[in-house]
Formats: C-alpha cells, structure tokens, sequence
C-alpha cells in the first residue's frame, strides 16, 4: 500500500472506528457515582446545546448569504444559472492554465458590470479583490471576495507537474459583514512514484461560516504517529470538537494491513462540559475474522465525563446490534435515544442545502437511522 494508502487508512480508520465503533467499552467503574437520571440529564443537555447551536448556522449570515446567492430549494439552486454565468465569467481576468492558477498574474481589483454582464477590472492590489452583487437582481456591487497571501508548490504526478496550494487566506464580505473566510496554512504533502492524487501529511485550516468556526489541524509526528483535531465553535464559544490520533505498527507503507494500524485515541467534546473518552486496539480487532461481543468490548474503552467526572461508559450489545450508554447502577439506554432527535433536526437544517434524497442516503450508509 503506498502512502496515499496508508494515509488514507489511518485518517478513515480514525474517523469511522474513533465515531462509531469507539463508542464501545468493556467497563462500567466510576469515579464518583452519579444517579442515572442525573446522567441521562446531563448527557440531555449537551445535545440539546449542540441542536441549538446547529440551529443558529440556519440564521446565520453565511446560510443566509448563501441562499439568497444561489436561491437554494431542497438541495436545488434556482438562481443558478446566473451564479454560473458571474463565477464563469472569471476565466477573463483570472490567469490560469491546465496546471496552475497563477495568483500573481492574476492580482487587481475586479468588479461585476451588470448592464454588460462582465468582469472589468478598476484597480490594482496586490491581492485579488472581486466585488459583486450578492444576490441577482441587486443594484449595484455589495459583496466583496478577498484572495490574499495564496502560494503553492509543484508536485509530480505521474510524470505531471501540478500544483496544490501550501497557504492562503480568503473571505467574503456582504453589506461590509464578513460571512465567510477561510485561513490556510503548512500544507506539506506526500510524494511517492505511483501516487495518484497527493494528500497532505500537516496542515492548518480555520473555516469561518458565520456565526459558525470551524478549525482543523493535521500533524504527523512520526511516520507511524498521527494526530488530527478539529473544533466548531460558535462565536467563539466551543460547540463540538474531536481529537484524533493513530499508531502504526510499521512504516512498511507498500504493505500496509489493517492490522497494523495499531492503536486509534481520541475524545469527541460536546460544549465546554461533556466529553467521550476512547482508545481502540484496532490492530488486535482486525485480526478477528467477526469479532464477538466480549472481543470487541475487550479492546475498546469508552467513558463519557461531565465536567472531568465519569457519569457512564459505552459498550456493544450483540445481541441488540446496538451502542448502549451504561450508567453507575450498570442500566442502560440505547446511545440512540440521545442522537436520534438531533439527527432529525440536522436533516432539516440542510435538506435546503443538499436535498433530503442525499441527506437520507448518507444517515442511512452511517447506519444511525
């Protein structure tokens, strides 16, 4: 397996087993006892924190902006032929080529004439500024995109030289109201003969989506240890975040098995309070054929805290095919009943966005509907 591979094995690994089969666990100890109704509460109202703030992406300016640009109906953009012809008409002042977008020969002041429907350009910066109307129909130019501090390096692929960004810094800006921006930064990428699509080793990404941050970081410490975070905060206020990191067994890249990926760790925090707790022995586990119920719960751990107290651990029930949260009194619930409503509103809030078919079709691949 090359490094594409293998890197791509880790970061799935990761994310699948670290959200799904991470939420198993072989123990039920607590630090302090705590009442399960008072847990349950307490698990409640993390959730609850998380539907609302995932709400608030609905109302923010960036979903607003958004739909008025692109006239967005379940998953559908009305407007978008003239989206299509404003983004498209780019290629007369933009300078790119089959390899390449070329920032520097590309840096000025550009503005939207909406009698002759083109871009002319007014100035010069040197970074690359579009002003445009942000929504069809609008008199005159309200919106601002901002391409600043862009640069890029070469890679072979293939025998082809292509080149990917390292860094760069971009927003948008409606009625002088930031709505959207995006800040990246130490992309270094994989090379190896036989690559076919390069991916990054570390990175730094912030995302903002009014009123909505969204912060990613990649780092490979070693070439068998990784870490990757991501946190989404809502005016600045922590609304969920992972940690993730995996150990290899080997840097035997070319031959790489699911069995040594050796170790996956890791927490998913929801608000400032509650925070799930894992460690995985993914490479013990893939050496079962079909692992039972105790193999699996064996070698994974699992506890939910609140507040740095453990209120309850998770386990995997064969028999129900199921997740279940196991109190201090060793009852238990379905982890569904906690995620089950907040998935439904979810599904409400971007059936706009992506159209309910997709929505369904992606829950039900993840098996939590």
């Amino acid at each position: 397996m090359h490094t594409l591979g293998r890197r791509l094995l880790v970061l799935l690994c990761v994310v699948g087993l670290g959200l799904v089969l991470g939420s198993c666990d072989q123990s039920g100890g607590m630090d302090e006892e705590l009442a399960p109704d008072e847990a349950e509460e307490r698990i409640d109202s993390a959730i609850d924190g998380l539907s609302e703030s995932a709400g608030t992406l609905e109302g923010g300016v960036f979903s607003r902006s958004l739909n008025d640009f692109l006239g967005l109906e379940d998953g559908n953009a009305t407007r978008e032929e003239w989206a299509e012809d404003l983004i498209g008409g780019l290629d007369t002042v933009i300078e790119t080529s089959s390899e390449r977008f070329r920032f520097d020969a590309s840096t000025g002041k550009y503005v939207w004439d909406a009698d002759s429907e083109r871009w002319t350009e007014s100035g010069s910066s040197d970074d690359i500024i579009l002003e445009f109307p942000a929504t069809r129909g609008t008199v005159g130019n309200n919106a601002t995109f901002e391409l600043s501090r862009y640069s890029d390096t070469p890679l072979d692929i293939d025998g082809q030289t292509v080149y990917l960004p390292t860094s760069g810094t971009a927003s948008i800006r409606v009625d002088e109201e930031e709505v959207f921006a995006v800040d990246l930064n130490g992309v270094d990428y994989a090379t190896e003969e036989g690559l076919e699509i390069p991916i990054p080793q570390s990175f730094s990404l912030e995302i903002l989506t009014a009123p909505h941050t969204h912060t990613f970081s990649l780092t490979e410490n070693s070439s068998t240890n990784y870490d990757f975070s991501f946190d989404l905060a809502n005016e600045g206020q922590l609304v969920t975040g992972i940690s993730l990191g995996a150990q290899l067994a080997t840097d035997n890249y070319d031959e790489l098995q699911s069995t040594d990926v050796e170790e996956l760790s890791g927490e998913l925090r929801i608000g400032s309070d509650l925070t799930l707790s894992y460690t995985i022995q993914a490479g013990e586990l893939a050496e079962f054929d079909d692992p039972t119920e105790s193999q699996i719960n064996d070698r994974i751990d699992a506890s939910i805290q609140s507040q740095g107290q453990e209120i309850a651990t998770l386990r995997f029930d064969e028999a129900a095919e199921r997740i279940e949260v196991v109190y201090s009194d060793e009852s238990t619930d379905p982890a569904s009943v906690f995620y089950e409503d907040f998935l439904d509103e979810v599904e409400a809030i971007w059936s706009d966005y992506l159209g309910d078919d997709d929505l369904e079709a992606g829950l039900d691949a993840l098996n939590l509907e």
